[in-house]
């Protein structure tokens, strides 16, 4: 599990989640999975199966119709440093939110993340990924995976 002091900025939360996204995009969705506790039960296979689905793990007509629609084989995370200024992309990509809890307890909570226009297979998407902001100790905080959708 990856930790940081509570003191972390938010450019170093952005790091995690890139760290994050840059696993998948290397297929490794078990060490993505690893990195952080989930809110939910995921499993590598149920996080690769949602990502090639464009958010939707049990696929059919639909996805024949948005790969049609993209010109693209299948949905794969794109590294986000092959994407045009990557640094400018991840600071408008990934917002970290500490002033709203959205009815998060505040004892066990900071903030929210939110990893928007995730790139697939070369192009911005309106896939999504959540992260919350979870206290660890009395000093350290780390993500908590919620999901992966489309807005």
């Amino acid at each position: 599990m990856r930790v940081l002091p509570r003191t972390a900025s938010d450019d170093q939360i952005r790091n995690l989640v890139v760290e994050w996204s840059e696993a998948i995009a290397g297929d490794g969705f078990r060490e993505a999975l690893d990195m952080f506790p989930c809110a939910q039960e995921w499993t590598a296979d149920l996080l690769q199966r949602t990502i090639q689905g464009y958010g939707v793990p049990e696929h059919g007509d639909t996805l024949a119709y948005m790969l049609e629609e993209w010109e693209v084989d299948e949905f794969k995370i794109t590294s986000l440093f092959a994407m045009n200024d990557p640094q400018s992309f991840i600071r408008a990509a990934i917002e970290v939110d500490r002033e709203n809890l959205y009815g998060m307890d505040p004892r066990q909570y900071l903030g929210m993340v939110h990893y928007n226009d995730i790139p697939l297979s070369g192009h911005v998407s309106d896939l999504t990924a959540r992260f919350n902001i979870k206290k660890i100790g009395k000093d350290a905080l780390t993500l908590e995976f919620l999901d992966v959708h489309v807005m």
